[in-house]
């Protein structure tokens, strides 16, 4: 029995020790959410249309972040059932330009990702996979190539807002494409 016992201690040890020195190894995440529905924290709602300006306010928060210490972002690349990068699933965010569905003229994302990774920061990117819009019900005032207005028995409607189905099978299937399609064109970090 003392064999035994001893055998489990033994091997305990062991593993603790392993345990302890791969944790020590691992890199500590320290980062900032950027936010981007109603132009919370990038792009401002004064860029919009501008791609010039829109690439230096990125810039410049990057560079904000990398001095106070922080070596990753989670920027929100879906704020609105829309898309700051090129999708064949979702229209471009309104965000970008004010209408939504209008091509920006770059692709945000490639240039986010592109920024970020020259710092040595890394990118991970934020998805929200139901709301469909902040204000509004109305499906027809969306991109005619936005799934909510192709499918709106896709969208629920709750406090003068539209939201995807969770509870759709058809709904998780196309949220599973969306963020599928950006980890297979882009270099997210997470």
């Amino acid at each position: 029995m003392k064999k035994l016992l001893s055998g489990l201690l033994g091997m305990f040890l062991v593993f603790a020790v392993m345990n302890t020195t791969a944790f020590a190894d691992a890199k500590e995440m320290r980062g900032a959410w950027i936010s981007t529905v109603w132009n919370l924290d990038w792009p401002t709602v004064g860029s919009r249309n501008n791609q010039a300006q829109q690439k230096q306010e990125f810039i410049t928060l990057l560079d904000k972040l990398q001095a106070t210490g922080l070596n990753s972002v989670i920027v929100q690349v879906r704020p609105k059932g829309d898309a700051l990068y090129n999708s064949s699933l979702n229209p471009w965010s309104d965000i970008l330009t004010g209408t939504q569905g209008k091509n920006p003229g770059y692709d945000p994302l490639a240039f986010m990702i592109e920024e970020t990774h020259k710092r040595g920061m890394e990118f991970h990117a934020w998805f929200n996979p139901y709301r469909i819009t902040t204000s509004g019900t109305d499906v027809n005032a969306l991109a005619s190539n936005n799934m909510a207005r192709k499918n709106p028995s896709w969208a629920i409607a709750y406090n003068n807002a539209l939201y995807y189905d969770p509870g759709n099978p058809q709904v998780v299937n196309y949220l599973v494409e969306t963020v599928a399609e950006v980890v297979k064109n882009y270099k997210v970090d997470g």
